[in-house]
């Protein structure tokens, strides 16, 4: 139904997307054509397939699907904000998607929100076959307060953890050490005389691993979450042997551009994620 620059539609409206479809139960909008625009809808979805969503960023088909309601949506003069939450079913786990928003719509540079949970991600699919270097085990955490403009990020709170899990190996490739040391700041735990074993192990067992990363203002902050004692650890090394990746300066701050340096440089060899 329609009328003076406004718009309701109170039946179910089904949208084709790569892989499935996606359901608006009901669209009301007002002040169309004005940048006062105000509309309410919401979508859900089941089941969509995560494979076409993910080509030409994932260097290998990822396994998985996307289900959930996100419901309701209120756009309000350019303000946007969401209530539910999308699921993804994928690398063994979750990765729970919610408060997605975004201010200044209707100007020169909005500004887009979102948080993200991850639950239960094995670490082995997830990595396997990236520049990165695999890590084998089982991966938690969250993103809070993500805010993308212009296309980069310019803020987020994340939280990375590994969790034993029975039946469930804990090991860490060489590569993957050098590049967790790499983009906490410090200096690769093989050079001088431990360089000389690399050659005689491609991976470590590890205890746990933890990353906390905060980006604010282009200041952007990383600390290992495991303590012991004055010594605080990105890599906890494993009982009897391993490799620890101690961060040397709780004070971690860089600029967000060389972040973004760091990480283009590990993304670089053939087989990484897209990196833009």
């Amino acid at each position: 139904m329609a009328g003076p620059n406004r718009i309701s539609v109170d039946a179910p409206t089904v949208l084709m997307v790569p892989g499935g479809e996606v359901l608006v139960p009901s669209i009301r909008a007002q002040n169309v054509f004005s940048p006062d625009l105000s509309l309410d809808t919401g979508i859900s979805m089941d089941d969509l397939p995560m494979e076409p969503l993910l080509t030409g960023i994932w260097p290998h088909p990822i396994q998985g699907s996307i289900s959930g309601m996100v419901e309701p949506i209120h756009l309000e003069k350019g303000h946007l904000s969401t209530g539910g939450a999308v699921i993804a079913q994928v690398f063994g786990g979750e990765i729970i998607l919610s408060h997605a928003g975004a201010s200044g719509l209707f100007g020169s540079a909005p500004v887009f929100k979102l948080n993200a949970m991850l639950k239960d991600l094995a670490l082995l699919k997830l990595t396997s076959g990236t520049s990165f270097g695999e890590i084998e085990g089982v991966l938690n955490g969250s993103a809070e307060n993500i805010e993308i403009s212009n296309g980069q990020l310019q803020r987020f709170n994340l939280l990375l953890e590994t969790t034993k899990e029975k039946g469930v190996s804990q090991k860490i490739s060489v590569k993957a050490v050098d590049n967790i040391a790499s983009l906490g700041g410090g200096q690769s735990p093989f050079v001088g005389v431990a360089g000389m074993f690399m050659s005689f192990f491609k991976e470590f067992p590890y205890e746990k691993i933890g990353i906390r990363a905060t980006l604010e203002n282009d200041v952007f902050r990383i600390n290992g979450t495991i303590r012991d004692g004055e010594k605080e650890y990105l890599i906890k090394r494993g009982f009897l042997s391993g490799v620890d990746v101690i961060n040397q300066n709780r004070d971690n701050v860089v600029s967000f551009k060389d972040m973004l340096k760091r990480i283009k440089r590990i993304s670089a060899s053939k087989g990484g994620p897209v990196i833009r």
